[in-house]
C-alpha cells in the first residue's frame, strides 16, 4: 500500500516515493537565532514558507529583505540567498528538480 501522508515534524518525507512530479524534497528546517541556511538553485530550485520566527534574507544581489511567519520566498534557477534568522526560525523548505 503506497502512502498518502507525511507528517514532516515527526518523520522525513521521502517525497519522491509518495508524490509524482518535479519534487525532490520536502521538509521543515529549524535555524536557530543568529545562524543562517545559504541557499542557491543550481541543480533544484527551492520555496520556503515561514512557519515562524523572524529573520532576514539576503540575496545574491546584496539586496535584504526582512521575513517573518506566514511570509514566503522562492529562489528560481540560478539564485542564491542567505536566510540569516532572528529568532527561531521554522522554515516549511521544498526542493523541486529543474
Amino acid at each position: 500500500m503506497s502512502k498518502k501522508f507525511v507528517n514532516l515534524f515527526n518523520e522525513p518525507s521521502n517525497i519522491t516515493e509518495v508524490m509524482e512530479g518535479p519534487w525532490n524534497d520536502i521538509r521543515v528546517e529549524k535555524v536557530a537565532a543568529g545562524e543562517a541556511l545559504e541557499l542557491e538553485s543550481v541543480s533544484v530550485e527551492h520555496a520556503c514558507f515561514v512557519i515562524a520566527g523572524t529573520g532576514t534574507i539576503h540575496n545574491g544581489d546584496g539586496a535584504t529583505f526582512p521575513v517573518k511567519a506566514q511570509g514566503a520566498f522562492a529562489i528560481p534557477s540560478g539564485g542564491r540567498v542567505r536566510l540569516e534568522a532572528a529568532d527561531e526560525l521554522s522554515v516549511l523548505h521544498i526542493e523541486m528538480s529543474l
